[in-house]
């Protein structure tokens, strides 16, 4: 399934009574979702944030294989994205659940779109605001039984006679359990940090690969900045591990200005390999 996304959020007051809007259809224009979620005292970009954090819950419910999210917030859109560097600390801790939500879908885009192309967006944020709570206009779980609320099948049962290979192996009456395959992440380097404001003087190489460790000559402001996204990509599923999309982060240090992508370190049939730091 692929899901396309509109959201919006505002405050009015800036920060002040806040709101946030969720528009969710399938590609072929089905509607899935539309909801209105009032934040409270907030300021404008909280708002996009929180918007966007409400949508991708809502959309990990239908377990889409791609989503394309549209937002008038070019703030949110290029720090999504890795164009700029989140320097708020409230907005960091946002960023990170977004980063995390992310993670689920296998294939994602975000895209900046004018006010105009994201009406419906704002009016669900300016109702939510309206009634100081929030509104759910449309839920297609809520109003066909879809798929929160579909029985398990047969096949969803676990089998009887097939054992789980996630299950603790049983050796002679003592349960043994399996050390946990250790999952990869090459991390590349697309832009250098600037030495006058590294405390490191810079990075050693240009690409490096982490897996229980971090490398030598990592400043701590640049493992500060990749840590959440690089615990998020290896606390994911062994199963889903080679399909999470390739992540971009930026340095916390002001001034530094360098960049990181974060990508599963795939082995040849596309599972996870494991590799020392």
């Amino acid at each position: 399934m692929e899901l396309i996304i509109h959201v919006d959020g505002g405050a009015r007051g800036n920060p002040g009574p806040a709101g946030a809007g969720v528009v969710i259809v399938e590609k072929d224009g089905g509607l899935i979702y539309e909801a209105g979620f009032f934040l409270g005292r907030q300021t404008n970009n909280a708002a996009e944030y929180q918007a966007l954090i409400h949508a991708l819950q809502r959309a990990e419910r239908c377990g889409a294989q791609a989503i394309t999210v549209y937002s008038d917030s070019e703030l949110l859109v290029r720090q999504i994205t890795g164009e700029y560097r989140v320097k708020s600390p409230s907005l960091a801790k946002l960023y990170e659940q977004v980063q995390i939500l992310l993670l689920k879908v296998p294939r994602w885009t975000v895209r900046h779109v004018r006010r105009e192309a994201n009406v419906r967006a704002d009016e669900l944020a300016n109702l939510a605001m309206d009634e100081r709570r929030d509104v759910t206009v449309f839920d297609a779980d809520a109003d066909t039984g879809g798929e929160a609320s579909r029985p398990a099948s047969p096949a969803d049962q676990p089998s009887e006679t097939e054992p789980d290979p996630s299950a603790p192996e049983e050796i002679a009456g003592e349960v043994v359990v399996p050390k946990p395959e250790r999952q990869a992440i090459r991390v590349t380097v697309t832009h250098s940090p600037d030495t006058a404001f590294c405390p490191a003087d810079g990075i050693p190489r240009d690409a490096f690969t982490v897996s229980s460790t971090l490398p030598a000559g990592l400043c701590v402001h640049a493992a500060h900045a990749i840590l959440p996204t690089l615990l998020a990509m290896m606390n994911t599923d062994p199963r889903e591990f080679a399909s999470v999309p390739t992540l971009t982060v930026r340095c916390a240090q002001p001034g530094c200005g360098a960049v990181f992508r974060l990508s599963p370190l795939r082995g040849p049939n596309g599972a996870p390999r494991a590799t020392e730091a």
